[in-house]
Formats: structure tokens, sequence, C-alpha cells
């Protein structure tokens, strides 16, 4: 009998209104290719630091905590943003991104040899 009463209960789950999402595509004024990619040194020894912590997104407040991050003197690949001026987009296995500049004094150089 109690085996009756369990195959009759059905539970049933309600169903998630479905929405219908509308994705819009920007167009990046960026231009991340190979041919564009350039070699930056950093070197934030002006506002008394030893490196620069990476950021997730171009927001300074974005930092992310990874040991990897560059000291001075570090030199690394990556591509000046258009859309986002004044932050380069590293070329960076996790896609960080970096300042060109903090409290006003240069982090990143172009002059890297």
């Amino acid at each position: 009998m109690l085996s009756q009463t369990r195959a009759s209960v059905q539970f049933s789950r309600p169903i998630a209104a479905r929405r219908n999402l509308c994705v819009r595509t920007m167009a990046s004024k960026d231009n991340f290719t190979a041919e564009t990619k350039i070699k930056i040194r950093l070197d934030a020894s002006a506002n008394g630091c030893t490196g620069m912590f990476w950021r997730s997104k171009p927001d300074m407040n974005a930092s992310v905590s990874a040991p990897d991050w560059p000291r001075n003197g570090a030199v690394f690949m990556g591509w000046k943003s258009q859309e986002h001026p004044g932050w380069v987009k590293v070329d960076h296995e996790k896609g960080y991104w970096m300042p060109i500049e903090q409290h006003g004094k240069p982090v990143c150089h172009f002059d890297a040899k």
C-alpha cells in the first residue's frame, strides 16, 4: 500500500518564466591583433611602488590578487585601448588590464627594448 501511495504522488516543479534576452553586440574601437601588439615596460617607482597589480577590467578598483603581478622593470606585450583611454589590455591568458598612469604619473612605458 505504501508503494502505491508513493507511486501515485507526483511532484511538480514551477516552470521558470522565459524571458527574451536581447544581446546587443557593441562595436569595439579596439583592434587587438598580432599586428597592433606592442611592448610595454612597467615602472611604478615614481609613485613609490615596487610594481602594479593586474586589473580584471579597465577600472582602478578591479585589482586582481594574483601572485604573478608585474614588478618594476617587467616587460610584457599588450595593446593600448582606444575604447578605454588610459588603459592597456595585457596579452595574458587571463585577459588582464593595466592603467597607463597612476596618480598622474606614468606606470606603463612604451619605450621597451
